[in-house]
């Protein structure tokens, strides 16, 4: 009994310790994800504490699972590995980052443990594979008396996501020419190019060069369209490589236009504001400070960039996003 106390005590510590987090980085009770029925603090509360039903490996650079959750949302579950120590704690940072920034289409993330005897009974009856090999790259801790835990991300599993063409070249250049200053738009057009600007700068600030390569498109119940940024255990270096700050920056420039509130936000953003928002009270810094300096120096390049685009072309027509 006392072993099995010892192992709720964290568990709920950490529930009344996130609601505490989600209010300093600004989450309001009834923010919905991208256009959709469903509130994030409801999906914030399903990848916590939802019983697990289901785990299907799908991971092709990193262990990732699939991870059925009994209820109607589901996540997938990225842990700790040896070969990928940090990738799941950008998920978490990255998701806060956007909340700081008041982006709604970073999906969901925030820390889960999870045991491993838990793990390896819920891998799907139905995959073929030996599961101590599956399991075998993960950072694994005996940091509960008596039992064997990773930690990871648990992710918003974001239903009926659509590849479009985004990322093709017709693609590329339709929607390059909808973030040209005052480009007319469509009301459709108007809230994918609000989407587009908005990735556009988050991925320079989180430093992520690989964004359109899958699925990142949703179309809401009302039948909005909008580009969702997810996949981010690759972001947040400290460097760039040469070959990373060229499709970075290609990206970025893609851009001209923005929405006024997110320059604004990011205009906020200092190094107090996001040590709070990247600090996890379970694990603690999901982003060490040689990482959030790099961010911060690639958000003032972020602005230089904007400011000689208002020099050029005036504010009213860069910020009417």
């Amino acid at each position: 009994m006392l072993r099995k106390l010892a192992f709720l005590v964290p568990l709920l510590l950490a529930t009344a310790i996130f609601q505490v987090r989600a209010q300093d980085v600004g989450i309001p009770a009834a923010r919905r994800f991208a256009s959709s029925e469903v509130t994030e603090d409801r999906i914030l509360e399903a990848l916590f504490s939802a019983r697990l039903d289901n785990l299907r490996p799908i991971g092709t650079t990193s262990t990732t699972f699939q991870m059925q959750l009994a209820g109607t949302i589901d996540a997938a579950f990225k842990p700790e590995t040896r070969t990928h120590p940090r990738g799941w704690a950008h998920e978490v940072a990255a998701y806060r980052l956007g909340v700081l920034l008041g982006l709604d289409q970073v999906p969901p993330a925030r820390v889960r443990v999870i045991e491993r005897g838990q793990l390896r009974r819920h891998i799907a009856p139905d995959w073929e594979g030996d599961p101590d090999v599956l399991l075998a790259p993960l950072a694994f801790s005996a940091n509960v008396p008596g039992s064997t835990t990773v930690r990871g991300a648990a992710i918003y599993w974001v239903p009926n996501l659509e590849r479009g063409t985004l990322d093709q070249p017709e693609g590329l250049e339709r929607w390059t020419s909808w973030l040209a200053p005052g480009a007319p738009l469509s009301p459709e057009q108007r809230i994918l190019a609000r989407d587009l600007a908005s990735m556009c700068l988050f991925d320079a600030l989180i430093g992520n060069g690989d964004r359109l390569s899958g699925g990142n498109l949703r179309t809401a119940t009302n039948g909005m369209q909008r580009v969702i940024i997810r996949d981010h255990n690759l972001a947040f270096p400290v460097r760039w490589s040469d070959g990373q700050r060229g499709r970075i920056l290609e990206e970025l420039q893609r851009a001209r236009r923005f929405p006024r509130a997110l320059v604004e936000s990011l205009r906020d953003l200092d190094a107090a504001s996001l040590e709070r928002a990247t600090h996890d009270e379970i694990v603690g810094e999901l982003l060490d400070a040689s990482q959030r300096e790099a961010l911060l120096d690639r958000r003032a390049t972020i602005l230089s960039y904007v400011a000689a685009l208002i020099d050029e072309h005036g504010e009213a027509a860069v910020l009417d996003l």
